[in-house]
């Protein structure tokens, strides 16, 4: 089944809600039996092609298998653990909300890690065949490159060990800023700045993804995230707004002027576009794949079971942004982090991962 048939305008008064400003609307999205949304087998090229053309995003199934998942989850927990000196134990629930959880990255947005995730599973992770064939079905291309991000764990706030005190923000964001996107004349200052990185800060990773160049150069960026366990609506987590990126034109014309390239719209601010949003709810080993300019964010987790999630983004290598010389740094910094993970660039990395590294270069690329 195609993806254009799977969402329509609905009839009630909710999905007759319109963004002041703009010309979005709000739209129903199907969902199985279980309250999944619509997922498309990875092989389903124009499925899923034509779903994230229509919605601004898609999700696909069997991305990760469940051992890959649960491998993750015992890699997520061994971050925690890390970075609390065991104050915080995977088998100590009542430890999870402890004060040192403070210390495992931006609590207060279920994100761990301050910055950008080097262990070994997290970067095995980041070759895995069906989430590039994911990619290089909404791109049309197969050159990719893969981001290095974070994971994501939202506590239990319910059940006889949950906290209300680990209760995550209800946000909706954007990682670009839009007025800047919409207004240049071309990618330019974005291609210096990028061009400028040079990976020797972890910040670095992640100043990276927040610029998606510019309307007038017509350039796509991803983004995506893999569930490690099936992550229905009490769960919390991942939430969107369908459509948005065809209005960002409007949005921008009717809101003032804002500076930075992460920015919440809070509930206050933009009550319309909150009616808006759907969580995307997702099972196992599915990863959602979001257009960067679509507004998206979080709920947080209302249920007795974490949620656990890992993030990624891919973009092409033709992309102007990545310079020879950037790249050049680029591929010595990830060799370097292969190093400190004790991962063999020759012996664990596939010739896939090698290329999506960019440690060896795509057929054809200069």
């Amino acid at each position: 089944q195609q993806g254009t048939t799977a969402g329509k305008k609905g009839d009630n008064s909710m999905a007759a809600l319109a963004v002041p400003g703009t010309s979005l609307q709000r739209v129903e999205l199907e969902r199985d039996e279980e309250g999944f949304v619509k997922a498309f087998h990875v092989d389903d090229t124009a499925g899923i092609k034509g779903f994230f053309e229509e919605f601004g995003f898609v999700v696909v199934e069997n991305v990760f298998s469940q051992e890959q998942c649960d491998a993750t989850i015992a890699d997520i927990w061994g971050v925690v653990e890390g970075l609390t000196s065991n104050k915080c134990r995977r088998d100590d629930q009542d430890s999870w909300y402890d004060r040192y959880w403070a210390l495992t990255g931006l609590p207060r947005e279920g994100i761990v890690g301050e910055a950008s995730l080097w262990t070994r599973t997290i970067m095995i992770n980041r070759q895995t065949p069906a989430l590039h064939a994911a990619y290089a079905a909404v791109y049309g291309e197969e050159a990719l490159i893969v981001n290095h991000d974070r994971y994501g764990l939202f506590r239990p706030t319910q059940g006889e060990k949950g906290c209300s005190r680990a209760r995550t923000i209800e946000n909706l964001h954007l990682d670009m800023n839009p007025w800047e996107f919409c207004e240049r004349r071309d990618s330019d200052a974005q291609t210096r700045l990028l061009a400028s990185l040079k990976y020797r800060s972890p910040q670095d990773w992640i100043q990276e993804n927040n610029y998606p160049g510019c309307a007038a150069t017509g350039e796509v960026h991803v983004q995506a995230l893999v569930n490690l366990r099936d992550n229905r609506h009490e769960d919390g987590g991942f939430w969107l707004v369908p459509h948005f990126r065809e209005h960002v034109q409007e949005f921008v014309k009717s809101r003032p002027r804002r500076p930075g390239t992460f920015l919440i719209f809070s509930q206050d601010e933009e009550p319309a576009l909150y009616m808006c949003a759907h969580r995307i709810t997702a099972r196992a080993g599915s990863a959602v794949l979001w257009d960067q300019r679509t507004l998206h964010g979080s709920k947080p987790n209302n249920s007795a079971v974490p949620r656990y999630a890992q993030f990624f983004k891919m973009v092409p290598v033709r992309y102007p942004a990545f310079t020879r010389e950037r790249c050049e740094r680029r591929r010595a910094a990830v060799l370097r982090a292969c190093e400190r993970a004790g991962i063999d660039p020759d012996g664990d990395l596939t010739s896939l991962g090698r290329r999506l590294f960019g440690i060896d270069q795509w057929d054809g690329a200069e």
